[in-house]
């Protein structure tokens, strides 16, 4: 049958009202019967309530299935957002990896000056252009940042096209040219100007996700509630409704689960992180006590990961340390804890152990399986650990005490050629204690003029005169006695008294050779040792001028003595203030020469005026032969630099000879003076410039006096 559509509305309002007068017989529905009476009976799914209810039902379903259709339709438009956000997100990493490592190329390339370098940097950039594509075909997700990701994507370009130019600068004009451009340009401004608008970028994709998704939340919400609703109405949406609440909790379960994962769980290793590890450590003590059972702690720490870090990158060092932790979680039970500590340290909780002879065979098998060969990105790696070992309840009965006493039982293994482990013992907390009895009485020891400067001369090669002297800083300790350097200087640059203390070493020696001058000695030129610290000092420059001021000490006689891993960390700016320095009229020198990491290309720019050859090359000569080709390389390198050399640690007359004959400068070490107090090196510098008159400067050198034999100190 069909029916017209007002006949059908009619017959809607008759089922409204329980009767259906108008419709014909043959239309009628068999539900409708006659009674004697001759009029309708109404059937009881026809009655007013039920259809009353049924049309109420309906308008409830349909309001709920518009309600269900915008909740879906915002739920489905908010996971869209989301993952365009996410998709926004992961391009600007991609972003800012390669510009991190187009930086670290091009800071390569200042260091070594490498061609190779350079191109790289550029390869890395070009890459960085692909993802702002990407941002651009996602501009409906983010249309208020698109200004932020074309001006991106024109620094980025602008700066491949600046890489290409310095490429070709390299390849016509060479190495120093090219560096020349990149400080001029400020290439390196420019890339920090791309990292910062990159943060900034991810910081409101951040934002933006965060709002969808509390949005999303929010909208999760409202389908609950309109899922409870429709399940009293209709038990077919009930299912539905059912199917979505279930699938919606084990959603959220998994998204909480997530969250928690990431709250205890280190996001690069996926080993426990320390709050993961404190909970299972205090867990496992309880139950440790209760049941009368013990517990240790390994503290694994890498030997030379740093040297991994500053070669290769943070990404190579990243991967070696996920290697490492797969190794660590094969080395121990399920039952046992493997935890990342931080940085390249890892921490393993051991319970239910026999005795010493089971931690140590864990702990032999961890250095076994860390110190097997390891490739990352293509390359073999092997790479070593040390380990220190506390047990409960011996070594301590909370997580603090037993992460300190096995640090320290680590450090011991360190001090003992790493690649070791040690049991934490009682006796390794002293020299804690006395490390820190020691680092409160520096404070007091320029007030109560405990520290003095020794002494020791340079000898002109040539003539045999004394032509400067090195001021070598003592700590006269009234309790324990002569502090040795290696222990004033860490404790000093720990503290941050390196600088006060550098500034009275400098005016000390000043003023020394003031008073030598005064008594009739020639004005020596006093070289000082700067510190790491004291070098980047802001005031360093002040401190100068201000001792060259207050001394009256010619600038020209004043020598800094810098070593080459100073001033690798911030180069630009230790270029800038050695130039500073120079333009005063201070000597500079570079110490320990040849144990560090500068290239010659980086070498040129530094406007100093001696090399010092480190005593490590100086002691093999002329025995060993890789010292005296060492030796060989870098006077004939100073030579054709114009520089001065100085060979430190002299200490035999075949080293003079050799020294000599190869065109030394200067020479210092036990073969002519031990550092001296000041009031002992007075008789010897008047007694040397007796014997230089009286011998004549031809025989000076051969008339050389060893005042006191022994091995070459440590610096203060």
């Amino acid at each position: 049958m069909r029916y017209e559509p007002k006949f059908l509305f009619r017959i809607f309002g008759d089922l409204a009202r329980g009767e259906a007068k108008d419709i014909p017989e043959e239309r009628q529905s068999p539900g409708l019967e006659r009674n004697p009476a001759g009029t309708r009976k109404r059937s009881p799914f026809l009655s007013r309530r039920f259809v009353v209810g049924s049309l109420i039902a309906l308008a409830i379903l349909v309001a709920n299935a518009f309600v269900s259709y915008r909740t879906i339709a915002n739920l489905v438009e908010a996971s869209r957002t989301v993952e365009n956000t996410l998709k926004v997100v992961g391009a600007l990493k991609e972003v800012q990896d390669n510009v991190a490592d187009s930086e670290i190329e091009l800071r390569g390339y200042i260091i070594s000056g490498e061609r190779d370098r350079l191109a790289r940097a550029q390869a890395f950039l070009g890459r960085a252009a692909n993802p702002v594509q990407t941002l651009r075909a996602l501009s409906g997700a983010i249309p208020d940042q698109m200004q932020q990701v074309e001006l991106l994507a024109a620094l980025i370009g602008e700066e491949f096209e600046r890489f290409a130019a310095l490429i070709e600068i390299h390849s016509h004009k060479g190495a120093p040219a090219a560096i020349r451009t990149i400080v001029t340009t400020a290439s390196a401004a420019t890339i920090r100007r791309i990292q910062v608008l990159t943060t900034d970028l991810l910081a409101a994709g951040d934002a933006r996700l965060a709002r969808r998704t509390e949005q999303s939340r929010r909208g999760s919400d409202l389908s609950v509630i309109t899922a409870a609703v429709a399940t009293l109405l209709n038990l077919g949406l009930l299912g539905v409704l059912i199917l979505l609440a279930r699938r919606e909790i084990r959603e959220r379960r998994q998204a909480e689960e997530v969250v928690k994962f990431a709250a205890t769980h280190d996001p690069l290793t996926g080993l426990p992180n320390r709050l993961l590890l404190a909970e299972r450590v205090n867990r496992a003590l309880a139950t440790a006590k209760s049941e009368g059972r013990g517990l240790a702690m390994l503290f694994i720490d890498l030997d030379r990961f740093k040297n991994i870090n500053d070669t290769l990158g943070h990404e190579a060092g990243d991967r070696l340390l996920q290697n490492v932790a797969g190794r660590l979680a094969r080395c121990v039970r399920r039952s046992d804890t493997v935890a990342r500590q931080g940085g390249d340290e890892f921490v393993v909780l051991v319970e239910a152990f026999q005795g010493p002879g089971d931690l140590a065979q864990v702990a032999e098998k961890i250095l076994l399986e860390v110190a097997e060969p390891m490739t990352v990105y293509g390359r073999e790696f092997k790479i070593t650990a040390s380990i220190g070992i506390s047990t409960c309840p011996v070594d301590g009965d909370d997580l603090r005490a037993l992460l300190k006493n096995a640090d320290i039982a680590m450090y011991r293994a360190k001090q003992q050629g790493k690649n070791t482990y040690q049991f934490y013992a009682e006796q390794m907390n002293p020299h804690s204690v006395e490390r820190l009895e020691l680092e409160s009485a520096l404070h007091h020891a320029l007030e109560r003029n405990e520290l003095i400067l020794h002494y020791q001369p340079k000898v002109e090669s040539r003539t045999g005169r004394v032509t400067g002297i090195e001021c070598l800083l003592r700590w006269q300790h009234p309790g324990i006695g002569t502090v040795p350097p290696d222990q004033i200087v860490p404790l000093a640059e720990e503290t941050g008294l390196i600088v006060p203390i550098g500034r009275w070493a400098l005016r000390t020696a000043c003023l020394q050779a003031r008073n030598w001058a005064e008594q009739g000695l020639p004005l020596f030129r006093m070289a000082v040792n700067l510190s790491a610290r004291q070098f980047m000092s802001a005031t360093l420059l002040d401190d100068v001028l201000g001792t060259i001021a207050e001394t009256g000490m010619d600038p020209r006689r004043i020598e800094l003595e810098v070593t080459e891993s100073v001033m690798m960390p911030e180069p630009e700016q230790a270029v800038k203030l050695l130039r500073n320095l120079k333009a005063i009229g201070v000597r500079l020198t570079i110490d320990d020469f040849g144990t560090g990491y500068s290239s010659l290309a980086y070498l040129k720019r530094l406007p100093i005026d001696c090399v010092k050859i480190d005593a490590s090359f100086v002691r093999g000569i002329p025995v060993d032969a890789s010292d005296v080709a060492i030796t060989e390389t870098i006077l004939a390198m100073s030579s054709s630099l114009g520089l001065r050399v100085v060979a430190e640690g002299v200490e035999t007359r075949d080293q003079v000879r050799f020294l000599e004959r190869r065109g030394c400068d200067e020479m210092q070490g036990y073969y002519f003076s031990k550092p001296l107090p000041a009031e002992q090196l007075t008789a010897y510098l008047r007694e040397r410039e007796a014997a230089s008159e009286e011998s004549g400067p031809r025989e000076a050198s051969s008339r050389l006096k060893l005042v006191s034999g022994g091995k070459t100190p440590i610096r203060g």
